[in-house]
């Protein structure tokens, strides 16, 4: 099948194509990591994406519906997996929780919504695309172009404001750093371009924004050969700059460790159930700030779960060594306000209740 394709559109195919050959490069790697793997989601949305465009821009989809599956999918999830690629090269060690999982709402519901209209009759799903694309979109489809277009914004616009505040406005962050906000402001504007250009049936806006993305890609492809370890150099200008900003500077962190370990091992102040971080700070003779930048950067913990972690550790020990003490006892003793938060802390670090626990090590239940 032969398709005509607008001279103006031939950038798009080309970059869709540099796009894929760039997510199959880290996917085939001998040994792929997490990077790897988000890079190669990243940039396979993205093919998904460009190519999806200069379809549009050559109105395919009416007559082949099939050329647009998962396009919106692919614009819901090209945020989110950059946003995670990003901070993982960047942030090695940072823990993402159950709450991460939000990040995919949008593109599993784009999914669902592209999945079952796919399943449509093929006569049905001609119909509504050529109204589509014959004036400003009526039917349910607009929500797809909606949500994927905010969603896409929403994401960008956030790692453009990160970016601008770690690089551009530091005079002595290396001038190359600063590609990456180039990026992200070329992003920003294909993705309004090709809002507006489809919505609103501008069809030389739309190949416009297309392009955007095609010098865009080409630009990534260029950059990362030219600076293949960039996010490498942009990290330690953050680690850099966090460091010269640190609350921390002039304070002796050793001998906060050293009170810090007195108060926790041999006065157990965290069986205090109204313990706070600026009760605890000032107690160090620091302030709640410079205390939770400590906690989180030499221990990496936030201060309730390096309390917690305490509360867990003496609710076991009391839990083996005094059954005599009932669990709601044991809940006070070390500083939990409530049954329930005991149950739920106690069991996130072991896996089990305190009962549980208990009755395994004693076979005492109560």
């Amino acid at each position: 099948m032969i398709w005509q394709v607008e001279a103006a559109t031939i950038p798009i195919f080309f970059a869709a194509g540099l796009a894929l050959l760039m997510a199959v490069e880290h996917i085939t790697r001998k040994r792929p990591n997490k990077a790897n793997l988000l890079f190669f989601l990243t940039f396979l949305c993205c093919y998904i994406i460009i190519q999806g465009a200069g379809f549009v821009a050559n109105s395919v989809p009416p007559r082949h519906p099939m050329s647009i599956y998962l396009f919106f999918t692919a614009i819901c999830l090209v945020g989110p997996t950059y946003y995670f690629y990003f901070n993982l090269l960047l942030y090695p060690d940072k823990k993402y929780g159950a709450a991460s999982k939000a990040h995919l709402v949008v593109p599993l519901i784009a999914f669902c919504i592209e999945t079952g209209f796919q399943c449509m009759p093929s006569a049905y799903k001609k119909e509504w695309l050529t109204a589509m694309f014959a004036a400003p979109p009526q039917n349910i489809l607009i929500l797809l172009v909606i949500m994927g277009a905010a969603n896409a914004f929403a994401y960008l616009a956030y790692l453009l404001r990160m970016d601008l505040g770690m690089v551009w406005n530091v005079r002595e962050v290396k001038s190359e750093l600063r590609l990456i906000v180039i990026i992200d402001v070329l992003a920003i504007l294909a993705v309004v371009t090709l809002f507006i250009g489809f919505t609103f049936k501008l069809h030389n806006l739309f190949i416009a924004g297309g392009n955007t993305l095609a010098v865009l890609t080409i630009a990534v492809f260029l950059g990362y050969n030219r600076y293949p370890h960039f996010l490498q150099m942009l990290k330690t200008e953050i680690d850099k700059k966090r460091y010269e900003k640190s609350s921390l500077n002039g304070v002796d962190t050793d001998l906060i460790n050293d009170r810090l370990m007195k108060l926790f091992t041999s006065e157990k102040v965290y069986t205090e159930t109204e313990l706070s971080l600026k009760g605890l700070s000032d107690r160090l003779s620091i302030t709640p700030h410079q205390l939770s930048e400590y906690l989180n950067d030499h221990l990496k913990a936030d201060f309730r779960t390096f309390i917690n972690s305490f509360r867990v550790e003496e609710a076991k020990k009391l839990l083996t060594e005094k059954p005599e003490k009932s669990v709601l006892e044991i809940c006070f003793d070390v500083g939990f306000g409530s049954k329930s938060s005991f149950n739920s802390v106690f069991k996130k670090a072991t896996g089990q209740t305190p009962s549980e626990f208990r009755a395994a090590i004693t076979g005492r239940t109560q």
